[in-house]
């Protein structure tokens, strides 16, 4: 976002409260600031405005922090998603229920307070397996899949202990294909160009946990479920008062009923979606116009239309716990042609936990070829070949290694 800023020919002002946080380093302007510090931001704010530095909007990526950028637009009187719409994409109960009153598919919810809640809900609702998470965390943090009711006490506890507010929601599990999304929205106009199959196939090697390992650009579903999807999440968003800007969708299509709303995010993915893959995959960076609405302007609506077609995937790499002591076969990996991103999370020498939540992957890569065949024959390629040493043992950092 910072890049694309500067490459608009805009001056960029950066905050965030990890010190090594790239991003401050690449912005004209920046301070070391925890943004959930409302009052520390308003004071650098009106800093840089008496200095004389025209501060026009505020906008995010990756950060579940719509309810931020609502109070601070709110405040300078720049666009940005309204109070309402704040509290309704971070608190995941209130946006389902919006949505189900508003007559929009969702899974069942429920709002639970104990393990027999769970119970006696799991039995209404005659499904084999049930999904628990917080009601106010993004990146899987906290959220389990229940298969056996043996582990209803121990997976409520962890999703109340990883919940901000002690808050915990139970939701239908919905067996299907899952798909990401991205639309712009702009008054009565809106365009959706981010598309991504999202990869689950090695559910088994997380359970308890539910975390998807990457996605494929563009979608290869029928134009007719395309559509239907996209009229759905832009809807959606709007029913949750996303009038201008970004909406991330989460959709699952279940087998007999057709595609259901997981969530809807007021801010742009992280997850190298809109930043890598559809870029790459269709040549749309529809972060430029994001970035438009954040400062006052309309979208380009050209600018959202597919270019070309390439095959796109991104890749995860897990890890079992441990040190990490070596890595090899990283120069092979870095000679493929059409790898885009190879990037490690930690350091040799650091200690990798137990993997629970995406934000403690091991690292990212991202391919792109001509077609999907072409792409996963590369994508099994790295897995085979780059090899980490952890605590002493030798190991790929495929899904699998998790068994």
């Amino acid at each position: 976002m910072i890049r694309t800023a500067q490459e608009m020919g805009l001056g960029t002002v950066a905050i965030d409260g990890n010190k090594n946080a790239p991003g401050l380093a690449l912005s004209n302007f920046s301070e070391n600031i925890d943004f959930s510090n409302l009052e520390k931001v308003y004071q650098y704010i009106d800093r840089l405005i008496a200095e004389g530095v025209n501060i026009c909007g505020v906008s995010t990526m990756g950060s579940d922090v719509p309810h931020l950028l609502a109070e601070i637009s709110k405040k300078y009187s720049w666009s940005g998603p309204s109070i309402s719409t704040g509290k309704l994409t971070t608190n995941k109960y209130l946006m389902k229920q919006h949505l189900r009153s508003n007559g929009i598919p969702v899974p069942r919810f429920s709002i639970v307070r104990t393990p027999e809640e769970i119970e006696k809900l799991w039995d209404d609702w005659i499904c084999e397996k049930i999904i628990i998470k917080p009601t106010d965390r993004a990146g899987s943090r906290g959220v389990r899949l229940i298969s056996e009711k043996k582990w209803i006490e121990r997976d409520f506890n962890h999703a109340k202990a990883q919940s901000l507010i002690g808050e915990v929601l139970l939701e239908e599990y919905i067996p299907g294909l899952q798909i990401s999304t991205e639309s712009i929205i702009y008054d009565d106009k809106s365009s959706t160009p981010g598309y991504a199959d999202r990869v689950y196939t090695d559910m088994e090697s997380f359970y308890p946990q539910i975390m998807e390992n990457g996605g494929w650009v563009p979608t290869i579903q029928p134009e007719p479920l395309v559509n239907e999807i996209t009229q759905l999440v832009e809807k959606s968003a709007r029913i949750l008062g996303i009038n201008r800007g970004p909406a991330k969708g989460d959709v699952v299509v279940h087998p007999e009923k057709g595609p259901m709303i997981i969530e809807i995010a007021a801010r742009l993915s992280g997850g190298d979606f809109c930043e890598s893959l559809v870029p790459l995959g269709i040549g749309v960076n529809y972060v430029a116009d994001v970035i438009r609405i954040a400062i006052g302007n309309a979208p380009d609506w050209e600018n959202m239309e597919a270019r070309f077609s390439k095959a796109v995937a991104n890749r995860y790499f897990f890890l079992p716990p441990g040190k990490l002591e070596e890595i090899s076969g990283e120069s092979k990996i870095r000679k493929i042609s059409g790898l885009k991103k190879l990037e490690f999370y930690y350091d040799i020498g650091d200690l990798i936990p137990n993997i629970q939540n995406h934000g403690q992957r091991v690292g990212v890569f991202i391919i792109v070829d001509d077609s999907r065949e072409m792409v996963q024959e590369k994508v099994t390629f790295v897995y085979n070949k780059l090899r980490f040493k952890v605590s002493g043992n030798w190991c790929s950092a495929s899904p699998q290694t998790r068994h």
